[in-house]
């Protein structure tokens, strides 16, 4: 468990079998009530060869930094073969698994000449092939990941990516029998070097929210991709963020449309939907769709609304095609042949699980301090709110004030191409300990965005490093915290200025 102090007191950052048939553990979805299905792995092609393979990087004090690396020749197979499965870890450099709450995998994608083959994010939902077909691979292809490692504490940290591949080598008897496949990365952005959007509270219909179905009219077609030739799509899983419910992947030729597969969020643990502690729900090993070149593959992602607002959202859904026709119904002539069984990758990881929320001495609740001093400025450095911070003593923990109808500007002086800090509003007292589960953004409808600058589109930053508070606020008091480094909190009060005598 790792500590900080923070003037009032001791802030504690918490810590947070594969097998065909196995049984997940039988905790119900929360969103669904559902029993969460099995755990499948395909069987493995007769001389598959299972090897982990390691990246040691180096990561920053709270890092979100989304970044490439070429992968080199002792981080892959050294023969011509078949990726036929993919399984995603990070560790730090002791060999332990960090909590997610603390340091996690935001994202491993692994590019194959530029296109994507596989892909994986906190959740480390494993890529699993139907037996026969595979990933085609040669030694001289230029192979890089795309990682995104998200350090929500203040301390710099050694970490090592471990990923597993199980190999077909092209020597092996079964490798003479194998289908090649490609990927369709689709996603509701359309393919963006970081595909995020913003869910709001009590948006959508009865508390849930389709994208980009509900969103605005403009938004509408980025979340398409078109298939270039016929084949047979063999295998999908969705992605989403805490808060998602599902995804719903869809199939369109002329003016028909058809979905054809829906997976399922299936959560663990008393966080629910606010946790990273959850397995995404992935089609059979038998699950098979006919496509003709020029349909359309799409996808939509559901969240639940009632509970908060859910910034940087995801929905993704990429899909295993062949490179040619591998049988497989036609969806549009006999859609109820297509298997929706679901299965999953992995049940409960024990590093996925949140402890967020928990009562702890570290901060005050805002609500009965006294008032700060008046001001037009307050900044961020060395994690800290300058002014009204919830963990420092004295006079700099009082929440400064502001005049109803003014501002307060935020500034984050913490290098900003390093560190990107956010003012998001919380339910006061907003005073438990830190996790993915807590705080929520469940307050005031406001945010700052990430303060900070990187490439636009590639990184979360918002490309500047100042914030105002909206000017039209009530008077009270504003409890928030940093998104990115949850265990930061501050506050700020609107209040009129008493009348002179």
């Amino acid at each position: 468990m790792r500590e900080m102090r923070r003037g009032r007191g001791l802030l504690i950052l918490p810590v947070l079998m594969v097998a065909i048939g196995v049984s997940v553990p039988s905790a119900a979805s929360a969103q669904t009530g559902l029993t969460p299905p099995k755990v499948v792995k395909p069987a493995l092609p007769a001389g598959t060869i299972t090897k982990t393979y390691k990246v040691p990087l180096s990561i920053k004090s709270g890092q979100n930094l989304n970044l490439y690396d070429y992968i080199k020749a002792n981080q892959r197979p050294s023969e011509p073969g078949w990726i036929v499965g993919f399984k995603p870890d990070l560790k730090l450099a002791d060999g332990s698994t960090p909590p997610v709450d603390q340091i996690h995998l935001h994202h491993l994608v692994m590019l194959l000449n530029s296109d994507i083959v596989v892909a994986s994010g906190e959740e480390k939902t494993q890529v699993t092939l139907p037996t026969g077909f595979g990933y085609p691979y040669k030694p001289t292809d230029r192979l890089m990941l795309n990682h995104m490692i998200h350090n929500l504490t203040a301390t710099p940290e050694d970490v090592v990516f471990e990923y597993t591949i199980d190999f077909l080598p092209a020597s092996a008897p079964a490798a003479a029998s194998m289908m090649g496949v490609q990927t369709q990365f689709v996603d509701v952005e359309g393919g963006k070097a970081y595909p995020v959007f913003d869910v709001k509270r009590n948006a959508g219909v009865n508390g849930r929210y389709t994208y980009p179905a509900q969103a605005p009219a403009t938004l509408m077609k980025r979340n398409t991709v078109r298939i270039q030739h016929a084949g047979t799509l063999v295998a999908t899983a969705g992605h989403l963020h805490p808060g998602g419910l599902y995804t719903d992947l869809y199939v369109t030729r002329g003016d028909k449309t058809v979905k054809i597969f829906r997976s399922n969020a299936y959560y663990y643990g008393a966080a629910k939907l606010a946790s990273w502690n959850v397995s995404m729900g992935s089609t059979s090993p038998n699950w098979r769709v006919a496509v003709k070149r020029g349909d359309i593959l799409s996808v939509q992602v559901t969240y639940d609304t009632t509970k908060s607002a859910w910034y940087e959202s995801m929905g993704i859904s990429p899909v295993a095609l062949t490179n040619s026709p591998s049988g497989g119904p036609d969806p549009f002539t006999d859609p109820s042949a297509i298997d929706q069984t679901e299965v999953l990758t992995h049940g409960e990881l024990k590093e996925n699980r949140d402890y967020g929320g928990r009562k702890t001495q570290g901060y005050a609740d805002a609500r009965k301090l006294a008032d700060g001093p008046t001001l037009a400025q307050v900044n961020i450095k060395d994690f800290l709110y300058k002014q009204g911070d919830l963990t420092m003593p004295g006079k700099k923990g009082l929440p400064p004030l502001v005049a109803p109808g003014k501002s307060i500007k935020f500034v984050n002086q913490d290098p900003a191409n390093l560190i990107f800090h956010t003012i998001t509003p919380c339910k006061a007292p907003c005073d438990r300990s830190s996790g993915i589960s807590y705080p929520l953004a469940d307050a005031a409808q406001v945010d700052s965005g990430e303060l900070g600058f990187g490439p636009a589109g590639v990184t979360a930053s918002a490309n500047r490093v100042t914030w105002s508070t909206p000017t039209y606020l009530k008077p009270g008091t504003y409890s928030y915290f940093c998104r990115i480094h949850p265990f930061m909190r501050g506050a700020w009060r609107v209040k009129a200025a008493k009348a002179k005598r």
